[in-house]
């Protein structure tokens, strides 16, 4: 009878996951060897002390730049050197990393080990971990732009009385266009209006070549290229024609796009070509602008004037990205000019994966199960680790208000920033980010061609037309029939017969 009361508390351990962490050690000499970015870098440091003081392994943190990041984990991958025991990358990159069959499928790690509270990961976020219905990687971040406004700026009346006066209409709080958004910014560029002494402008939003600027003109674009619905041929698709996979890049949506994150632009600090998304970040908080697209990292700066010198403490209004008054039917072939909002899950979450070349893959499993439960993940997000650059994604995290408040929110604040990000986070219709291989050859002539329209060195259809060739020649390269099978696995649709 003994024996079996034991087995069943074991078996019900392996259930919840606590019976992972509480593995004994293993009594070799292991270190684990992760590789990732900055901020991430700060959630590995945070809690690799004590997890080497409990369990006896070591950390060793492989910090590279951004820019770097794929390239360093793919020759691994293709060397086979086995340099790397857990890689923390984008989840638009699954095509190539899940895809590709470099990493280790983790459901029979999941059966035997536990995993602490599947349940718990928010659905959209379930998602990003899979490839072919199965699970690839840890959840790790809960990825989607927003819009942070100041609300002494926005809300005031006399500004809003003179904002009428000037356009003839008054603003929505936040704005429910671009072409709102784009007067707004207008109005409160190049002027004291916070009145402590400075001039303020516009609109702030990541714009610096190879720092992720492409998520700034996707947020726009797909507002007038995307019809909600779907997804099928003309619907619920952004970035290629499910049926032919012609790339959808130079269709007047997109030039619409392109050509109205070029008016922004105008309408932003000097210093914008710079602004990767740290610099856009630390200058947001300074209090340099009344607007700005970011995910939800801002909302955590904002908390702290003294370490990041956040000025906008309590000043900041979250919302999901405004829309646009037109859309264009490709089926049609014109404008529908009717309001038109659509959310896009932007990168898709950071993510944590084992290699299949590493040598201590069942000690990283351990490790990444026990930095991303519930217990643990909640002071990454909530700001109690500071900046780190990952997200709420767990049902938990948003209800857990109690850790922000302790993180130095207001719970007014935290409940408006927290639904914001809960609205984008569940919504059925929301687009998913590129899931296919070649994702980041693909995103890099994006941005590569945004930076030459930002410099004003080339006209957004040129621009445009310029990333549908690359576009094409990429997907030739890896073969369009495979992408296309691919691209259609990735938006749910079936095979075409």
């Amino acid at each position: 009878m003994r024996k079996i009361f034991v087995g069943l508390v074991i078996m019900a351990l392996l259930v919840s996951g606590l019976f992972l962490t509480a593995l004994p050690v293993s009594g070799r000499n292991v270190t684990l060897n992760v590789l990732i970015t900055d901020p991430h870098t700060r959630v590995i440091e945070a809690w690799k002390p004590q997890y080497e003081k409990e369990t006896g392994v070591k950390i060793n943190i492989i910090e590279v730049p951004y820019s770097s990041l794929f390239d360093k984990m793919m020759m691994d991958f293709i060397t086979r050197t086995g340099a790397y025991d857990l890689i923390i990358y984008p989840g638009g990159w699954a095509g190539d990393v899940m895809g590709g069959g470099w990493v280790l499928g983790l459901d029979n790690y999941i059966k035997e080990y536990g995993y602490p509270d599947w349940g718990d990961v928010t659905l959209a976020i379930q998602k990003v971990v899979k490839w072919g219905g199965k699970i690839y990687a840890f959840p790790y971040d809960g990825d989607c732009h927003m819009l942070y406004y100041r609300k002494d700026a926005l809300e005031n009346p006399e500004y809003q009385k003179k904002f009428e006066e000037k356009y003839g209409y008054r603003y929505n709080v936040p704005p429910r266009t671009w072409k709102e958004a784009r007067d707004i910014a207008e109005f409160f560029n190049g002027w004291d209006w916070d009145n402590d002494g400075e001039i303020e402008y516009g609109i702030d939003f990541i714009a610096k070549r190879k720092t992720q600027a492409m998520w700034s003109l996707m947020d726009i674009a797909a507002q007038y290229a995307v019809l909600p619905g779907g997804p099928d041929k003309y619907r619920g698709v952004f970035f290629f024609d499910p049926e032919t996979m012609e790339p959808l890049v130079n269709t007047p949506g997109w030039i619409e796009g392109m050509k109205m994150i070029k008016e922004l632009a105008k309408f932003a600090p000097p210093g914008l070509l710079s602004y990767g998304y740290s610099e856009e970040r630390i200058a947001f908080v300074s209090g340099n602008a009344a607007m700005a697209i970011d995910w939800g990292d801002i909302g955590i700066m904002e908390q702290y004037p003294e370490k990041y010198g956040s000025k906008v403490k309590g000043l900041l209004g979250y919302a999901p990205l405004p829309g646009a008054n037109k859309v264009w039917d490709r089926k049609q072939g014109k404008w529908i000019y009717k309001y038109n909002h659509v959310n896009f899950l932007d990168f898709g979450g950071w993510i944590v994966s084992i290699p299949k070349i590493s040598k201590e893959s069942l000690e990283a499993y351990k490790f990444a199960t026990w930095f991303t439960a519930p217990q643990r993940s909640i002071y990454d997000v909530c700001g109690l680790h500071g900046y780190t650059g990952a997200n709420p994604w767990r049902r938990s995290h948003f209800k857990n208000i109690d850790k922000w408040v302790e993180a130095g929110w207001s719970k007014d604040s935290v409940k408006a920033y927290l639904n914001a990000i809960w609205d984008i986070l569940t919504d059925p219709g929301a687009l998913v980010d590129l899931r296919i291989p070649g994702t980041a050859k693909y995103y890099d002539y994006l941005d590569l061609y945004l930076a030459n329209v930002l410099a004003g060195q080339m006209d957004p259809e040129v621009a445009c037309k310029k990333i549908h060739d690359s576009w094409v020649e990429i997907t030739d390269t890896y073969e369009k029939d495979k992408q296309l099978k691919l691209y259609r696995e990735s938006l749910g649709l079936p095979p075409l017969k």
